[in-house]
């Protein structure tokens, strides 16, 4: 391996104006850069990462593997790299090697449908049947499961067959459907259609239409697809821990992305906001309780397993950790999503003004209007805020409605006249909203 060159600047340039050239789509002149600045720093693994990519999206099977090899014998926690080569394996027709890394996956991080599918699809391509139907019901890939089961009861190819199967066949089969080698064409369509996510092979359900309540803004009942700001047949960028402060960080069962979107990927439950669901995918269960009288819309509650974009809107997206040994307090306009692990509560303190509060362990999303500004609150210095104002609070804060003319007029502006004004105690911090809407 050659030593590393100290030449900051020069890495930099290559590293970024690959990346820029890979992002718009030019992966021929991105490698170019890309390998230049990997002479410069050989064991960068962002820049080994994206080479990786940028030979696999060429078709570059054998370097590709090469660089994920390396990247997973220095991160051998990380599942994507043994996606990654699992997938490489697959594309060269090594399927025991392919096998071997996707059952490594799956160990790393269980209950992904994309792996099953290719597992099925690696166990049909060896004529291992039954565990092809096994994985492939993982999958949720029922029209799969079903052409398995047709090659099962049509028994082997006529030559060169072994020993003849005692299975009945329901109907002939010509030689070229039965040879698992290649996948028809319109059975994988027809698989990839009934999943919802053509462009990265993600099985699941047919999913239905949820309530048009449920949807945000630009969203639909024909946007199942969360992976649509992914290149299609590409490999997923890994998250080594050297490259852990790179873009869309993973924040519990949350990954942020561009233009104000957030994409939750969970099994078993999930609070959201009503309204805010962009696309969705897997096998997902929506229902919203009744709404409680005088009380803003309640939380939709989605369970199951599978992955959801959100979206507040033009409003930009934070997030807040909640530990055992504290209570957070969130007004409920700003809360986007959170996971189950925290107990959502709501907190009536008027009529018309309410909070939830979380109890547990967990992450939550808030959507934001402007930039947060954080106040300090002490027994001595307590703060007033109009209620819209308030994202969340934490520590031991009490707060109680106002109930003076001549202080409301002082901070409320006309026309906000008769939205309630909070006084709130103790000692913690409160993050307010620099310019409520």
């Amino acid at each position: 391996m050659p030593p590393e060159r100290d030449d900051e600047g020069l890495f930099v340039a290559h590293f970024e104006r690959g990346r820029e050239l890979f992002d718009a789509g030019r992966v021929g002149e991105a490698e170019k850069d890309l390998v230049e600045a990997c002479l410069i720093r050989p064991r960068d693994q962002r820049v080994l990462n994206l080479l990786g990519l940028v030979y696999f999206k060429q078709q570059k099977y054998a370097k590709a593997e090469e660089v994920y090899r390396r990247l997973a014998v220095e991160s051998p926690e990380v599942p994507t790299l043994f996606y990654n080569l699992g997938l490489i394996y697959f594309k060269l027709g090594r399927l025991e090697e392919a096998e071997t890394a996707f059952q490594k996956s799956l160990e790393l991080a269980p209950d992904n449908p994309k792996i099953e599918f290719y597992l099925g699809s690696i166990y049909e391509k060896l004529h291992r049947f039954q565990d092809a139907i096994f994985r492939y019901r993982h999958a949720g890939a029922s029209l799969m499961v079903r052409r398995v089961e047709d090659k099962i009861a049509a028994g082997p190819p006529a030559a060169p067959a072994p020993a003849p199967s005692s299975a009945p066949a329901r109907r002939p089969q010509p030689a070229s459907t039965a040879d698992t080698a290649e996948f028809r064409a319109d059975s994988v369509q027809q698989t990839l259609r009934e999943t919802g996510d053509a462009a990265t092979l993600v099985p699941g359900k047919k999913l239905e239409k949820v309530s048009p309540s449920l949807l945000a803004r630009g969203g639909g009942p024909a946007s199942t697809d969360t992976n649509r700001f992914r290149a299609a047949d590409a490999l997923p960028e890994a998250r080594t821990p050297a490259a852990a402060n790179q873009r869309h960080p993973v924040l519990g069962s949350f990954r942020p992305l561009e233009r104000g979107l957030l994409e939750a990927t969970f099994s078993g439950k999930l609070f959201i906001k009503q309204g805010t669901i962009y696309s969705y995918s897997g096998n997902l269960t929506f229902w919203v309780k009744e709404k409680r009288p005088g009380g803003r819309n309640p939380l939709v509650i989605i369970s199951g397993s599978g992955r959801v974009l959100l979206t507040d809107g033009d409003r930009e997206i934070t997030f807040v950790h909640v530990t055992d040994d504290e209570q957070v307090f969130v007004e409920p306009g700003h809360l986007l999503a959170c996971e189950e692990t925290l107990t959502p509560r709501y907190v009536p303190l008027a009529p018309g003004v309410e909070y939830v509060v979380f109890e547990g362990k967990g992450s939550a999303a808030l959507s934001i209007q402007s930039k947060a500004l954080s106040l300090s609150v002490t027994p001595d210095l307590p703060v007033s805020v109009p209620y819209s104002a308030i994202i969340t609070w934490s520590g031991r804060l009490q707060a109680s409605l106002i109930d003076d003319p001549h202080l409301r007029e002082m901070i409320l502006p006309a026309g906000r006249r008769e939205e309630p004004l909070l006084r709130i105690e103790g000692a913690g911090r409160v993050l307010v909203e620099q310019s409520p809407a």
